[in-house]
């Protein structure tokens, strides 16, 4: 079996922690014998030795000024990059104005507000979200989810804290002959991976010809492997990481309360309850994922709309077209003054030390990485 060039991915990214599990390397892969199992992409077929597993892997890096002007028509300047917003037009505070988005949303429902509204204006036939818990095949893994109805977006809400390979489903929907038009949701990763491919023109084209839109989340959680994640929740539950099939997560309170559930090898469902910022404190116990320790993007800075906490952050013209649209509409408002102004603060120094860890420390990361030969991913 010839497989020098997967190798070759699997060598530089699997095996030295750059892979994220996006998904990238199992869409693009022609012969289909790239696929995704329990640990992450693997060879199941023969290689035709193509490289285009290694030529698009986002986890290798990306060109980022390439990017930028691909999406911007300019480069950042040095202070959109420190600040850590990148390049965008407007920064709001904005919730979901539909009351039952509003619940189920982890701040707000506003992605999946915006979602259900293109979906209402048939301006796109689906989106690719992220999906945990039953949907998953991996019980440490978030799964890609084609959503084509407002129950299918509600169904999907939520953050997850794990990774998701989201791109794979950039093949799913090419034989789809009822989508035309679909907004991707994921990470800055995601976002990056689907902005590389389209640099790279016409060998990807057809893969990302119906993305209308792409969206993005602020990420500052990194990732963990899989045996720590495992063993973080069975701790929590005490049940045994073992005994664990499958791991749930979601928000169950507007004071950021969320809960994981497990259910067991004996058919038992076990959950445990905390605030997210008690969760925040756990995290840092366990190792991060060694490629979030070198990612410089944390409000998503390549997508059309970036949301997170505070932030529903326009980029695009297209992007900025769409938030004036639904605010008008009444599907984005302006959410009520808090009343919890240390929930504020708090979401406020999340912002301050996510930026100083992504733009500062990472960034020295990486160049440390690499003056003693360690492998790092490669921007421009």
């Amino acid at each position: 079996m010839n497989t020098s060039l997967f190798q070759e991915l699997k060598e530089r990214a699997i095996d030295t922690q750059l892979c994220f599990f996006c998904g990238t390397c199992v869409a693009v892969c022609p012969a289909d014998c790239i696929v995704f199992k329990d640990n992450g992409p693997e060879l199941d077929g023969e290689c035709t030795d193509c490289g285009q597993c290694l030529e698009t892997c986002p986890g290798l890096g990306a060109p980022l000024q390439e990017l930028d002007s691909l999406v911007f028509g300019r480069l950042k300047t040095e202070e959109e990059d420190q600040s850590g917003m990148g390049i965008f037009i407007k920064d709001r505070n904005l919730v979901s104005g539909d009351e039952e988005i509003f619940n189920c949303g982890y701040t707000g429902g506003k992605i999946t507000a915006i979602l259900a509204y293109l979906l209402d204006k048939k301006e796109i036939d689906a989106a690719i979200i992220s999906s945990w818990g039953k949907t998953s095949p991996f019980n440490w893994l978030s799964w890609p989810m084609i959503a084509k109805s407002r129950d299918d977006l509600i169904n999907g809400t939520g953050s997850k804290y794990v990774f998701s390979p989201n791109l794979i489903a950039l093949k799913e929907i090419l034989d789809m002959k009822d989508i035309d038009d679909v907004a991707l949701v994921g990470l800055g990763c995601h976002i990056q991976g689907l902005r590389k491919l389209q640099y790279l023109g016409k060998t990807y084209s057809n893969l990302v010809k119906k993305v209308k839109y792409s969206f993005g989340l602020y990420c500052g959680a990194p990732m963990k492997q899989k045996d720590d994640f495992l063993l973080h929740v069975a701790k929590l539950c005490e049940v045994s990481e073992q005994d664990i099939i499958q791991v749930d997560f979601r928000r169950v309170s507007m004071e950021f309360d969320v809960v994981y559930e497990v259910v067991l090898k004996d058919g038992r469902k076990v959950s445990k309850q905390m605030n997210i910022f008690e969760l925040f404190q756990i995290l840092p116990q366990y190792q991060c994922w060694k490629r979030c320790r070198l990612c410089t993007d944390y409000s998503a800075e390549y997508a059309d709309i970036s949301f997170g906490g505070a932030h529903v952050t326009s980029r695009t013209p297209a992007g900025e077209d769409i938030v004036k649209r639904a605010i008008d509409d009444g599907w984005l408002i302006t959410p009520q003054q808090n009343t919890n102004s240390m929930i504020d603060n708090m979401v406020e120094e999340i912002d301050r030390s996510m930026v100083m860890m992504k733009k500062v420390k990472n960034k020295k990361r990486i160049f440390d990485y690499r003056a003693k030969g360690n492998p790092t991913p490669e921007y421009d």
